[in-house]
């Protein structure tokens, strides 16, 4: 192998050249890392918007689960009022046909 022998002004040269693409590749690691903080403040509040939907969504549900349970009470009670209904209707209908045969056989005894 051949051997060189570099000057001082080659080898200041050759350094002021090294430190020139340092601070050029910083400079770029610098811009990159500000992307990378944007990005990551971006993406945080995004996360911070879904969490805050997330919370409005199941507010939202727990409010309709509570006011299907308002309308199942409300459901039960008409079927109690209707149940009862129907037991004082049914008792006029056996009270008349109860009644209907009493008359029946009093005329058949009367007559």
């Amino acid at each position: 192998m051949a051997e060189e022998f570099v000057g001082v002004t080659q080898f200041g040269e050759f350094a002021k050249r090294i430190d020139e693409r340092f601070n050029h590749v910083g400079k770029e690691f610098g811009h990159v890392n500000e992307l990378a903080e944007q990005r990551h403040k971006e993406v945080n509040q995004r996360l911070a918007d879904a969490e805050k939907a997330r919370e409005q969504n199941l507010a939202h549900i727990v409010q309709r689960f509570d006011d299907l349970k308002g309308d199942i009470r409300d459901i039960k009670a008409d079927m109690r009022q209707m149940r009862a209904w129907l037991i004082g209707l049914f008792g006029l209908v056996v009270f008349g046909f109860i009644g209907s045969i009493v008359l029946m056989m009093l005329r058949n005894v009367i007559q």
